[in-house]
């Protein structure tokens, strides 16, 4: 629980920094028994209790790996999902691929950059898979086999979004993520404001880039 707690500032203190100032005077962490490993809800996140066991080993990794990055990314959607909605159905990717981006620059704030280059690998990891098919992230849901979903959203998504920073530049893919989220704040945001306001910042044209994981 202690460790959890500390996670959860680290991660919290990492996105007022990068994106914009938490929104509300509490977050709650809490530990629950569920099959997922962690649910997101505005003010609160609910975390599997299995995870809280310091000597499990859980889908191959210890518990304690899995603790971290799991809170990290559940706290990254007060950002993404809560400030900034999308629709969940037909575009998951706007918030799911955003904060697997968002936990690796959890780690990078907190543990440096061979962490968040160890955490990164995980992304190839799960789009492996299903051996790294070129299937586009921007589809609804339903529209993934069930052995697709997660390699996709999960694993391609942010390695969209990383492959994005370095298209467009680290500093111009900062300046742009921070402005999507400021002009969408208690709001909705779909992939094509995504790409316009990616296109208007770099000045640059982000059509065919966006073509190849994107859209079908």
């Amino acid at each position: 629980a202690e460790s959890a707690l500390q996670i959860g500032i680290d991660a919290v203190q990492s996105f007022n920094s990068y994106i914009g100032q938490y929104p509300y005077t509490e977050y709650d962490i809490v530990s629950t028994p569920m099959l997922a490993k962690g649910m997101e809800y505005p003010g609160i996140v609910a975390i599997s209790l299995a995870l809280y066991d310091p000597e499990a080993v859980i889908s191959g990794l210890p518990s304690r790996v899995l603790l971290e990055s799991v809170i990290a990314h559940e706290t990254a959607h007060q950002w993404f999902y809560n400030v900034v909605g999308n629709d969940q159905i037909d575009e998951p990717w706007l918030d799911e691929a955003i904060v697997q981006y968002l936990t690796f620059v959890y780690y990078l704030d907190v543990h440096g950059a061979r962490s968040a280059t160890e955490y990164a690998t995980s992304w190839q990891g799960l789009w492996d898979q299903i051996e790294s098919q070129d299937i586009p992230i921007g589809l609804s849901s339903s529209s993934y086999a069930p052995d697709e979903y997660t390699p996709i959203i999960y694993g391609r998504g942010p390695l969209f979004m990383e492959a994005l920073a370095k298209e467009m530049g680290q500093d111009s893919f900062d300046t742009f993520f921070r402005e999507y989220y400021t002009l969408h704040k208690w709001g909705i945001g779909t992939t094509e404001e995504f790409l316009e306001l990616a296109e208007s910042t770099c000045k640059c044209d982000l059509s065919k880039f966006f073509g190849e994981w994107i859209y079908a």
